[in-house]
């Protein structure tokens, strides 16, 4: 937006500084916000080779190293009511109340937990699980409502 506004400004304001200075300031906000907003990180499992991988994704580059995957024994979905909370901050929305989360947790061992997913959706929730149970040809245990 701030890139939106440095070029759309020099329309309706007389400026001292060269066009070529104001393409580049706004131009250069504008490539910068792209790559803020397509930033995200998040873990890949390759079932076939057994392995892991938590990345990181810049402008749909991911990076991260590959990982062993220990045998995944148990796939087990759970959920958890909880209450949230935004702190006012003037900026975004002061919201709170209770959602439930769901949490799909992949075990190698019966009390050791390697991964966890933590979904609002129960549906995706439960899709992934079934998913994740095949690929890694675990059992799967559902203990939510």
């Amino acid at each position: 937006m701030a890139g939106l506004v440095v070029l759309i400004s020099s329309v309706f304001f007389s400026i001292e500084n060269p066009l070529e200075r104001v393409f580049a300031v706004g131009g250069g906000a504008i490539l910068l916000g792209l790559v803020i907003v397509s930033s995200y990180g998040g873990t890949l499992i390759d079932f076939s080779g057994k392995r892991t991988k938590d990345y990181y994704s810049i402008c749909g580059f991911k990076f991260g190293d590959w990982t062993a995957l220990p045998a995944i024994l148990t796939v087990e979905v759970i959920s958890a009511h909880k209450r949230i909370s935004n702190t006012p901050n003037g900026i975004s929305p002061t919201l709170s109340g209770n959602v439930i989360e769901f949490e799909t947790l992949l075990y190698s061992t019966a009390s050791l937990a390697l991964f966890s997913f933590v979904y609002l959706d129960r549906d995706k929730t439960i899709d992934q699980a079934q998913k994740l149970a095949a690929g890694l040809n675990a059992d799967l245990v559902l203990r939510i409502p």
